[in-house]
């Protein structure tokens, strides 16, 4: 588990618009058409299987937000982290 510090940190270095909210982190992303929000909602769910680690998504036509948070320990977790930062890949190709 990190601290609230330690989150705050991580974020601050992804700085991508990456917020903590209500003990989750969690940024929205908008696409030009909803085809391209459910394509990147498959390329996210690539990396969370290969990671095993699933973030909440929601998609409301062109819009997609990601929550990351350990629903294991009920915290973020290093894993929230390397998630955020495999998104954060997908998203600067």
């Amino acid at each position: 588990m990190l601290s609230e510090e330690e989150v705050r940190k991580y974020i601050t270095d992804l700085d991508n618009g990456w917020e903590l909210k209500e003990g989750k982190i969690v940024k929205s992303f908008l696409f030009s058409s909803f085809i391209d929000a459910v394509e990147f909602v498959n390329k996210v769910a690539k990396i969370a299987e290969k990671l095993d680690h699933h973030p909440i998504i929601t998609i409301n036509w062109k819009a997609v937000r990601l929550s990351l948070k350990s629903f294991d320990v009920d915290a973020i977790t290093k894993r929230d982290i390397n998630l955020a930062k495999g998104i954060e890949k997908i998203v600067t190709i």
